[in-house]
């Protein structure tokens, strides 16, 4: 059988630590989050995955789930739960992401759909697809990454190569480089913990360029948790 779906991954912090917005608006965009992938890739297969600090209700989870194939809770795994608690988000996003990607490859339903899976989009919730994305952009790129084009780095401390970074809004990847994006995530929790401002720019630096593909735009939009303004990409 031939590789012929998208799956989304959609990361998310229902309940955080810190953030501009409240828990109610952070449930309703994240609802437009999802409803946004239904509305222009109506067959993508979409995993929520979530890490909250404080609980979140059971009604919100079904109907979250309403709106995705699986709903991963890992608010309880360790280095993503620690990451969360203290406010520490770049770390906690390259955690969140690995741990998912864990949970996928050991489940067997869930892996199962990575053999009918063409492309793997990660995608922050509280973030929306627009009128400018265009699945089929993203046809006959097996073994490729692709990022929005790289951007000067905004800091005069430049350590580790990080002159520029990756928008981490949302990037695809093949699912023939899944391992090779596990050691990226470590290997970004690494320079994290040695310098490197975020993950935007820990990206930049650990990711294969040999396998990489820029695009000038996305097609998305989101919200900044800190200051609560639109950004574009």
């Amino acid at each position: 059988m031939i590789p012929d779906k998208n799956l989304f991954i959609v990361t998310s912090s229902l309940k955080p630590s810190i953030g501009a917005f409240n828990h109610e608006e952070r449930f309703q965009q994240t609802i437009d989050t999802l409803e946004s992938i239904r509305k222009r890739i109506p067959e993508a297969i979409v995993f929520f995955t979530d890490v909250s600090t404080k609980p979140v209700s059971d009604l919100e989870k079904q109907k979250i789930s309403s709106l995705c194939n699986a709903y991963l809770d890992m608010s309880d795994e360790p280095n993503t739960k620690y990451c969360a608690i203290n406010g520490l988000k770049s770390h906690g996003e390259n955690c969140l992401m690995f741990a998912t990607i864990l949970t996928i490859k050991q489940n067997p339903q869930l892996s199962k759909i990575l053999n009918e899976t063409k492309r793997i989009f990660k995608f922050s919730a509280r973030s929306e697809l627009d009128d400018n994305f265009d699945i089929t952009q993203y046809d006959n790129l097996f073994g490729k990454y692709v990022f929005k084009k790289r951007i000067p780095t905004w800091t005069n401390n430049v350590v580790h190569g990080a002159d520029h970074l990756f928008i981490t809004r949302m990037f695809s990847f093949c699912p023939s480089l899944l391992d090779s994006y596990l050691l990226v995530l470590q290997n970004n929790l690494n320079l994290l913990s040695n310098g490197v401002q975020d993950t935007e720019h820990a990206h930049f630096v650990n990711i294969p360029k040999e396998y990489l593909i820029e695009f000038e735009t996305l097609g998305c939009w989101g919200w900044l948790a800190g200051n609560g303004q639109i950004e574009h990409y």
